[in-house]
């Protein structure tokens, strides 16, 4: 009996870790979950219509530079805009950039319309209302009647033939972060 129980305490010993081990188990396997492919975000001025200036009484302007801004008018600017959005989740919104750093609230107010057609679009475009639409954005500029043409208080001629550069006026089209 005393040899019986020598052994089972050695062998007890040698598993514990006198001499073998015991391991724990592991399996690995690889799996074919497939890829992911990002989607595109894109926005040019429209190939096939060209942008259009007009004044408060709807006349076209065929050259901007050369035109001659009052107190109370309003100018307005038309681009066609082809947009690409494409992601499950992708939403992007489209804002006016280039704008004078000199332009107020108080001097000239700042307007964006987009329209698919007759339709007014939200600011936030997604796939369901960018793709496959030709999208018209309209920016308006109304320069304050109470200011001079340029934004300086109507004195006598205080703000005549002041300049006021729209050359840098261009879209951005930002994507906005999934929401969680």
């Amino acid at each position: 009996m005393a040899k019986g129980a020598i052994a089972t305490g050695v062998g007890i010993i040698l598993l514990a870790g006198g001499g073998g081990t015991l391991a724990t188990w592991n399996q690995t396997v690889n799996t074919s979950i497939g890829s992911v492919v990002s989607g595109d975000l894109n926005l040019k001025a429209s190939s096939t219509t060209p942008a259009v200036w007009t004044n408060a009484a709807g006349t076209v302007i065929p050259n901007i530079a050369a035109y001659k801004v009052v107190p109370g008018d309003v100018l307005t600017f038309k681009q066609n805009l082809d947009v690409t959005l494409v992601g499950d989740l992708v939403a992007a919104n489209l804002t006016v950039t280039g704008l004078p750093t000199a332009q107020t609230a108080n001097e000239v107010i700042v307007a964006t319309v987009l329209k698919d057609g007759t339709a007014t679009l939200p600011a936030t475009l997604t796939q369901a209302n960018a793709n496959g639409h030709t999208i018209t954005a309209t920016t308006t500029f109304t320069f304050n009647a109470a200011l001079g043409s340029l934004g300086t208080p109507v004195d006598g001629r205080q703000a005549v033939t002041k300049s006021y550069s729209l050359d840098g006026i261009g879209y951005k089209l930002e994507q906005l972060a999934p929401v969680a």
